[in-house]
């Protein structure tokens, strides 16, 4: 069928109308013409995937992934790794998709993204990724790692992936060569952290089912020899954020973005704007990169985290940075629970991609301080518990959009509030 999609979706989908029915089209472009394929439903929606550009957009580039597809060097047009989304966009582009999805977000929720929402993109949008999870598939020649391809359980292996970090992807061989002369043929996943500025790579295999028992020692040693160029680390490894330093475990949230976590972390402190008289919450607050840089410029900060690990790892970045950062360990909901009116000036608030419960936000407005720092993966969710907090009493100041992301449909934003 031939469809001709008007404008972008969320999920990396484009919105096409045929005859008074609605599609979701992957691998195009708005304003493009192209030949779809019909693949099944989403959310309702029928879903269709490029299979043909009849008409191309003027910012269609060519992939610069072979796993990506469209593009017309490789052998067929359909993509087989789900990974990314947009790599046939031109990278400006991708920008201003990603503000308009940002704005009918926002729209739908009943609120105005303000004109002048910055959106920070990249000056080189390769090879950001520090942290990569790979999926285990048995190949022909052994252990081999990969991704799920797109709308599919079916993992696809991978030679190259230019998002991720050279490190790592140099890695992935290795690991599945060491995993083939070990006879690990239970491998589920393999983990990866890349070391910023340094030559470490933490790195951890999980197993299907119970883990056996394995020369976890002898297997490093062999992935050491044919890597000789990075230093290994299973346990932790260290995270230099600006003149601080964090210690980060594979079982606990990292930005997988080093250079635009610092863009999005310096946007947030700025609106934010702490003083030494201020006391602020940092909810969801993981390990604390946050809430240490708050404490640096502030007065006390109260974190608020639920993962025992990133708590205990918290705890320990503060001792490291002498930072005044106490731990409340819990669901926000119920650890807000524990503060009192009035003690916090301002809060920031970095929840996982589901966004707040409504108990948390609930538990945000009792306590009332009078600026909120908003970080959001999530742009649907991010508008429905801004719309919350402003019938709550609050006013949305600024937003910015902080490209964490490129070539793929998330979408990091922030956005600051204060109270009416």
């Amino acid at each position: 069928m031939i469809l001709k999609p008007s404008t972008v979706g969320h999920g990396g989908f484009c919105i096409a109308r045929e005859q008074g029915k609605v599609w979701l089209v992957g691998y195009a472009l708005p304003c493009e013409t192209v030949e779809a394929e019909q693949r099944g439903r989403q959310g309702g929606v029928d879903v269709a995937i490029a299979s043909q550009v009849i008409e191309a957009s003027p910012h269609r580039v060519r992939p610069e992934c072979p796993h990506f597809g469209p593009a017309a060097s490789q052998p067929g047009f359909l993509t087989q790794c789900g990974g990314c989304q947009w790599q046939h966009a031109d990278y400006a582009y991708q920008l201003e998709l990603k503000r308009q999805v940002v704005d009918e977000a926002w729209s739908r929720a009943g609120l105005r993204l303000p004109p002048d929402t910055p959106v920070m993109g990249m000056d080189n949008p390769w090879r950001y990724r520090i942290r990569g999870e790979f999926e285990a598939i048995a190949t022909s020649e052994g252990v081999g790692f990969g991704f799920h391809r797109q709308r599919s359980h079916t993992v696809q292996p991978i030679a190259t992936c230019p998002i991720h970090d050279e490190r790592i992807e140099r890695a992935l061989p290795a690991f599945g060569q060491a995993a083939h002369e070990f006879g690990l043929s239970s491998v589920q996943n393999l983990l990866l952290t890349a070391e910023p500025g340094g030559t470490g790579l933490l790195w951890r295999l999980r197993f299907r089912g119970p883990e056996p028992s394995w020369p976890r020692e002898a297997f490093a040693n062999r992935v050491a020899e044919l890597l000789p160029d990075t230093t290994l680390l299973d346990d932790a490894m260290s995270l230099q954020v600006w003149d601080m330093t964090f210690r980060v475990r594979s079982d606990v949230f990292v930005q997988t973005n080093y250079q635009q976590m610092l863009v999005l972390y310096r946007t947030a402190l700025t609106m934010l704007g702490a003083a030494s008289e201020d006391r602020v919450l940092d909810l969801y607050a993981g390990i604390g990169t946050i809430s240490v840089a708050i404490a640096r410029v502030a007065g006390p900060v109260t974190a608020i985290e639920e993962n025992p690990r990133a708590v205990q790892l918290g705890r320990l970045n503060a001792r490291i940075n002498s930072a005044r950062v106490e731990y409340i360990p819990g669901k926000v909901e119920t650890a807000l629970k524990q503060v009192r009116i009035g003690r916090h000036s301002a809060a920031v608030l970095d929840p996982p991609r589901a966004g707040c419960e409504p108990a948390a936000l609930a538990e945000i407005i009792r306590l009332g301080p009078d600026r909120l720092v908003y970080i959001s993966c999530e742009p649907s969710t991010h508008a429905r518990d801004l719309s919350a907090l402003v019938r709550g009493g609050y006013r949305v100041r600024r937003a910015a959009i902080v490209d964490m992301f490129p070539h793929t449909f998330h979408i990091e934003s922030v956005a600051l509030l204060e109270r009416s």
